[in-house]
């Protein structure tokens, strides 16, 4: 090769091909861009709602008032859905950091869905070191993907107990990997860390929490077929020790001070709730009963942006299932299990879904990032469309939500009435007027109301809307909003 062959310039194919190849890096990054700027926007939106928006009837208020009351009365022992009336329907970890967090921030919203944001952010990291145990190489891409599915998005800032199943469940999975895949000298504090958590879960939902462990772990055993070889490697006799000293207390304490609690508890609301079509021992609310199958109806809803992923991804699992990593196995183990077992069951909700979202957004994550060029920019602007799309919505969204709430009806009424005035509800109050006026309310019904002469009438009325046409001509509205009206009558 001569002197000039050395030093003459690039082919015009070549020169053409280098520019194409730092096009294609550019808009990559720029996708990748987008991608952060979703899950920037996103948390952004998430705490803004959380300050923003009041508690809506019936879980957020429910359970938020119960925290208010556990801050106020002391109930730390045992949570109360009212001053009188024990709650027996969840053990008191979700409670007792809701109404931690009161205690620090004070009684308000943003203070009673600020610990359901921390414990999906710890979920967050858990994700990235599953994707990072996947050979995910930008692990961060779990991030925008939990952000954007609806039902991890509501649990991350509501005042709910999933979040924190959530992220108690999806630790106590990560410390089981660990645990089965470490060698022997690694597999010892991993070991210690899952028996903690499976401890600290029977304080939070209980024997759910047990089965959306277990189960995921029993799939992933039976479908490796070895199942004593990694029950081996998860036991762990110290570990076991310590979950026990964990909540083993708290249960006698709870049953020697309101004896029947784990009759209820255990029987009621882990197996006649989810066995007995409309079960009508619920003393807490309404139990919900569904057809059978109608889990798979909310993961669809839960999952939105990524549903075809589910699909094409399972399709593509199943066909080559035993030649992929053992930890994609494991991954789709946790995402499956608890949506087949929750199958058959007639009692759920929209959020039994949610555990499964995590270990699949680790699969999303890794689908993103080997992605086609094409794909991966339409996937990144897509999604910034449709969060752009849900922060528009926000009006939409916070109309909808102050109408499940009494909020702004007895802001209404502390403007207008005096300190010591009574809030009368002629319908039967939900929570959210306990948590917003406590100490106020009472609930006179229409047939048991002081006759229309008498002088020790309420001045202030909460009717239903469709009841304001038969108020007396002297009555006053004041309030009126989609469900309830505030009146004074002098």
């Amino acid at each position: 090769m001569n002197t000039s062959e050395i030093f003459a310039s690039p082919s015009p194919t070549a020169t053409q091909a280098i520019t194409q190849a730092n096009s294609r890096a550019a808009s990559a990054t720029h996708a990748l861009r987008v991608l952060a700027a979703v899950a920037v926007l996103l948390l952004l939106y998430r705490i803004v709602l959380m300050w923003l928006l009041p508690l809506a009837d019936t879980t957020e208020a429910r359970y938020g008032e119960i925290a208010r009351l556990t801050v106020t009365h002391g109930f730390w022992l045992m949570p109360h859905i009212d001053p009188q009336t024990p709650f027996f329907a969840k053990p008191p970890l979700s409670t007792w950091v809701a109404a931690a967090s009161m205690s620090l921030f004070g009684l308000n919203e943003f203070a009673a869905r600020l610990p359901s944001l921390l414990a999906s952010i710890a979920t967050v990291l858990t994700a990235m070191a599953f994707a990072s145990a996947l050979q995910v190489k930008r692990r961060w891409l779990v991030v925008p993907v939990l952000a954007s599915c609806p039902l991890f998005f509501i649990s991350a800032g509501a005042v709910m107990t999933d979040a924190v199943q959530m992220c108690i469940v999806i630790a106590a999975l990560y410390a089981a990997w660990r645990a089965i895949d470490d060698d022997a000298q690694q597999r010892r504090p991993w070991q210690l860390f899952f028996w903690i958590m499976v401890g600290i879960g029977a304080l939070s939902k209980g024997l759910a929490d047990w089965a959306l462990i277990g189960l995921p772990l029993i799939s992933y055993a039976l479908l490796e077929g070895r199942p004593l070889q990694l029950f081996k490697r998860l036991f762990n006799w110290a570990g076991v020790c310590i979950a026990a000293c964990i909540f083993v207390p708290w249960y006698a304490a709870a049953e020697h001070f309101y004896p029947g609690f784990l009759h209820y508890f255990i029987v009621g609301e882990h197996f006649s709730r989810f066995l007995i079509p409309g079960w009508k021992g619920d003393r807490y609310g309404i139990a919900h009963q569904q057809p059978l199958g109608t889990i798979w109806i909310f993961w669809v809803a839960a999952m939105l942006p990524w549903t075809g992923i589910f699909v094409t991804e399972f399709v593509r699992f199943a066909a080559r299932v035993r030649s992929v990593p053992p930890l994609e196995r494991f991954l789709w183990c946790a995402t499956l299990a608890p949506l087949v077992f929750f199958t058959f069951a007639h009692n759920i909700i929209w959020t039994y879904g949610l555990t499964a979202v995590v270990p699949f957004s680790v699969l999303v994550a890794r689908w993103l990032e080997r992605a086609s060029d094409q794909r991966f920019r339409i996937a990144s602007y897509a999604l910034l469309l449709l969060s752009l799309a849900a922060v528009a919505a926000a009006p939409i969204l916070a109309r909808n939500v102050k109408g499940n709430s009494d909020r702004d009806l007895v802001a209404a009424f502390h403007r207008v009435a005096p300190p010591d005035a009574a809030l009368v509800y002629r319908v039967a109050p939900i929570y959210s007027p306990h948590f917003y006026a406590p100490g106020q309310v009472r609930y006179q019904p229409q047939d048991a109301a002081a006759p229309a002469t008498s002088q020790a009438r309420p001045q202030f009325l909460v009717i239903a809307n469709r009841d304001l046409d038969s108020q007396p001509a002297g009555a006053r509205l004041i309030f009126k909003g989609t469900r309830h009206s505030l009146v004074e009558e002098k």
